[in-house]
């Protein structure tokens, strides 16, 4: 099959574009971003799968947005020997036109259209083929499904015969092909998938088990009447067993209730006995406790006087302390005012000394300020100047990189050029030669051999006998056309930058950086002397000083300058090696003012703020002190008020207790309290020994044992009465049982049953036998055909592998299995599984696998090899070698490759390739009223019917 022309209008974003493709080699289709290159593949699939009266969600969404208009399809191609177009309709204004240019012409329309194009896709097509060279967009480039296409087996037969096979493949003979299927369709007339039973094995396998399930089922009728007969019989037995037992356990029932009624009575005067024995011992309780409280409140009235006399003394003791205290607090309030007045002049002169201190360092910062930004100013004039040199022209870094990039781009183009030309190599023989190589002579002695590349046409040639010519080969070409090119691009560069070669553009780059590092060096200097200010900052630094400062008189004569007759130089720092000399930073440094001597005064101050810090801490203690002892005779205070409060209390509580006493004892002596209590107890004890001895008398009767053997006589009667009605019941349960069994013919039944599952398992036995024929013959048959077909995978493999070698390298080797799947890649002497591979790895496999089917197949026999926006995961270089790919594998092939992308970089490389750019395709601007739409026709009016022809496996 040939795709020449595919016309959309109206579909999705397509108002009307018309692509032609190339009828072989490759075109790209090239577009940006929902220009509609996808909707292209989306429309042939709409165009065989749907009739023009679908309704189906594919359909609509083909349907474009904003519009009331149908989708429309158009496409011209030949498969096998049909030249046709044909041309689709829906949802608007429907029609489905065929016309059969070759071998016969042909006018279709509407359903007859639609069932002609079907029919001659079936004859001349394999769709699964097609479906398996398709790589869409949102599929990722994988392996293709290659196995079992019969187009590709056609093709590797005929390879595999070539090759010096000894017979042509399965695939090749119709015949033996058909054999297999039909015995395969033997064995799935008897096992489904994973070889479930199915058809006549499924049915013979059923008639078994319910021959069998009602074989089981009589068989447990019958045994269900036998099981009856017997448990009638057992509980006849039983009913008269249960009759006895009652009879004996009521006379035993009998007997116990007598004993225990006895027990009764007697059990309720011990409990008479025991109430008059707990109403006494609670009487002499409460005897014991009004005694005991008697004795109580006696000896709370007397701990309540010793306490009032113990709050009397240690109020005594707290007033003496008391006052001891606050004759102490007058003395300590005076030392502490005589401290704070000495802390205050000690502060004063403290201040005096530090404002001295402060002033004098305020005027050596300001000398030191106006030397530094002397030195600054210098070297910011310095560095200005160094860097005007610095920014002249020059290259830099990354420029003089790039050309020296390009520089080995041409040593390697070059070292390729002489390693991949072909070589002519001269031997001298026993007395050796003349030969001219180019026109210009050269001796060849014996048994030399000179070796020639021929990286151009080269002419050898001996005098006067012959000259022979040659021609280098496109691959030399190419190499050649490499070397220019990276020249050009090397010599362009240096043009550009304005040097003459690579070494100029390093020694201006050199110099730059010298410059630049002058540069730097004196920035330094800048930032070291301003400290991270700027010039401005700096001077308004001085300013502040100055006129923080108080004016100062005159300077008169220096006497120690007088004496030495110059001033001191100021000397660079340790970490300023050659940087000041070098700028001639230095020269004005004798100007720099002496700094005042701050010693004396630092020490003047650092002696008076100890002194006031001695003052103060003095004067704290002094205060610390009155503080104390104010708070100790507040405390004191706050004691004495506490312990009078207390001793009110404790004399209160006192007489309350005494009073309380008094009244007691009136109402009721001691003596008689006393009396009352022992009485008492006499009277609880004696209660108390009249209950034991008759509760001990009862205890030997043992009237607990008594009721529980009434108890359980009276359950046992229970029991047997419960019993007997459960056993009457199921005696009349059986007899019923019994009693319809009879009139039902269990026995025939499973007479009947048992010839029917005889019947069933001679039946089964047979099927059997015949399923397990047909999965032997085909097993049989399948594995013949399987050791044919691997006879087949090394064309395809030798195919797969001579294009895979472009992008990988000579050393590329492949295991293909029968499937004609890639099960590993061997690469240097590595072996990698497929799937371990990385993606862009299997892309390009996927790729060079499909090229080599298309490559591979008949042109009859073929399908175009349709990528949609691939090869994402590729690298440039990768890019580049598939770019050959392309042209390897479309040289002295007719099939077709069909390229869809949004990035045309990827696929420039392929130089036989046609291109045609995708526009964007709008509606024009005005609007058009749609036409009223038409009647639904009979057919699939909701949109269901999708045959997927395109989308068939097999």
């Amino acid at each position: 099959m040939r795709l020449l022309r595919i016309r959309l209008r109206d579909f999705r974003g397509v108002h009307d574009r018309e692509v032609r493709l190339a009828e072989s080699g490759v075109t790209v289709l090239e577009g940006e971003n929902e220009v509609g290159k996808t909707s292209t593949v989306a429309a042939l699939d709409l165009l065989v799968d749907f009739r023009d009266d679908s309704k189906a969600a594919p359909v609509r969404a083909a349907a474009p947005a904003g519009r009331d208009a149908g989708p429309e399809v158009e496409a011209e191609f030949v498969t096998g020997p049909y030249h046709l177009v044909y041309r689709k309709r829906w949802l608007r204004r429907r029609l489905t036109e065929l016309t059969v240019h070759t071998p016969v012409p042909e006018q279709l329309a509407g359903r007859e259209a639609h069932d002609r194009l079907l029919a001659i896709l079936d004859e001349t097509m394999d769709r699964s083929l097609w479906l398996a060279l398709r790589v869409e967009q949102h599929t990722p480039l994988g392996q293709a499904d290659l196995g079992g296409h019969d187009a590709l087996s056609r093709a590797l037969d005929l390879a595999a015969a070539g090759a010096g096979g000894e017979g042509a493949g399965p695939a090749a003979d119709a015949a033996a092909e058909g054999l297999v299927e039909r015995a395969l369709a033997e064995v799935r007339r008897y096992h489904g998938g994973h070889g479930r039973p199915v058809g006549p094995l499924r049915e013979a396998a059923d008639r078994l088990t319910a021959a069998r399930a009602e074989v089981d089922r009589a068989t447990a009728a019958v045994t269900e009447v036998e099981r009856d007969v017997e448990r009638r019989a057992e509980l006849d037995r039983e009913a008269t067993g249960l009759a006895e037992e009652r009879r004996a356990q009521a006379d035993r029932v009998r007997e116990l209730e007598d004993r225990w009624s006895g027990l009764q009575a007697r059990q309720q005067e011990v409990a008479t006995s025991g109430e008059r024995a707990g109403a006494a011992r609670e009487r002499a309780a409460r005897a014991t406790e009004r005694q005991d409280a008697r004795a109580a409140l006696v000896a709370t009235a007397a701990s309540t006087q010793d306490a009032a006399a113990r709050a009397e003394h240690d109020l005594a003791a707290l007033e003496s302390r008391d006052g001891a205290r606050r004759d102490d607090l007058a003395g300590h309030r005076a030392a502490a005012d005589a401290a704070r007045a000495a802390s205050d002049a000690a502060t004063t002169a403290a201040r005096a000394a530090a404002g001295a201190l402060t002033l004098a360092r305020d005027r050596a910062e300001l000398a030191a300020l106006r030397g530094r930004l002397r030195r600054a100013e210098t070297a910011e004039e310095a560095r200005r100047e160094a860097a005007r040199a610095a920014g002249g022209p020059c290259a830099d870094a990354a420029a003089v990189e790039r050309l020296e990039q390009l520089d080995r781009d041409v040593v390697r183009a070059d070292a390729e050029l002489a390693a991949g030309a072909a070589t002519v190599e001269i031997i001298g023989l026993d007395a050796g030669a003349t030969v001219t190589v180019d026109g210009a002579e050269r001796r060849v002695a014996a048994d030399e051999t000179a070796t020639l590349p021929v990286a151009g046409p080269v002419s050898v040639g001996v005098p006067g006998a012959v000259r022979v010519v040659v021609q280098p080969g496109l691959d030399a070409v190419a190499a050649r056309r490499r070397v220019a090119d990276a020249r050009s691009a090397r010599d362009a560069l240096c043009t550009t930058l304005g040097v003459a070669d690579v070494a100029a553009a390093r020694a201006g780059l050199r110099a730059a950086g010298e410059a630049a590092a002058r540069v730097r060096e004196l920035a330094a200097v800048v930032d070291r002397e301003l400290d991270g200010r700027t010039l401005d900052d700096a001077r308004a630094a001085i300013a502040a000083l100055v006129e923080r400062l108080p004016a100062e008189p005159a300077p008169g004569p220096d006497p120690d300058a007088a004496r030495t007759g110059r001033r001191r130089a100021r000397r660079p720092a340790p970490d300023e090696p050659g940087l000041f000399e070098e700028a001639g930073l230095l020269d004005d440094a004798a100007a720099d003012p002496e700094p005042e001597d701050l010693e004396p005064l630092r020490l003047e101050a650092v002696r008076t703020l100890d002194a006031a810090d001695a003052a103060h801490r003095a004067a704290r203690e002094a205060e610390e002190a009155w503080r104390r002892t104010d708070e100790a005779v507040s405390a004191a205070g706050t004691e004495v008020a506490a312990a009078r409060t207390a001793l009110a209390v404790a004399r209160s509580e006192a007489d309350r207790r005494a009073a309380e006493l008094a009244d007691a004892r009136a109402e009721q002596p001691d003596d008689a309290l006393a009396a009352a209590a022992t009485e008492a107890l006499a009277r609880a004890r004696r209660h108390e020994a009249d209950h034991e001895q008759r509760a001990a008398a009862l205890d030997a009767d043992d009237p607990t044992t008594v009721e529980a053997l009434y108890t359980t006589a009276k359950r046992a009667v229970e029991s047997l009465q419960a019993r007997t009605a459960d056993v009457d019941r199921q005696r009349a349960e059986v007899t019923g049982r019994l009693q319809v069994a009879g009139g039902e013919g269990r026995h025939d039944r499973l007479a009947a049953a048992r010839s029917e599952l005889a019947a069933a398992e001679r039946t089964h036995a047979a099927v059997t036998r015949r399923a397990a024929a047909a999965v032997r013959l085909h097993e049989t048959l399948a594995r013949r055909r399987d050791e044919v077909r691997r006879a087949y995978v090394a064309p395809f493999r030798r195919e797969v592998e001579r294009l895979a070698r472009i992008v990988f390298g000579p050393s590329l080797t492949l295991e293909v299995d029968p499937s004609l799947r890639i099960v590993t890649r061997t690469l240097n002497g590595v072996t990698v599984p497929f799937d371990a591979l990385s993606t862009g790895a299997k892309e390009q496999l996927g790729l060079c696998a499909r090229l080599a089917v298309a490559a591979l197949v008949d042109a009859e026999d073929g399908v175009p090899v349709l990528i949609d926006d691939a090869l994402g995961h590729s690298d440039p270089a990768r890019l580049e070698r598939l770019a050959a790919v392309f042209g390897a594998a479309a040289a002295g092939s007719s099939h077709q490759v069909v390229v869809l992308t949004c990035t045309p970089a990827r696929y420039r490389g392929i130089g036989a390739a046609s291109t045609v750019t995708l526009d964007p395709s709008y509606p024009p601007p005005e609007a058009v009223p749609a036409p009223p739409p038409e009647p639904a026709v009979d057919g699939n009016e909701d949109g269901d019917e999708a045959p997927a022809r395109w989308s068939e496996v097999g």
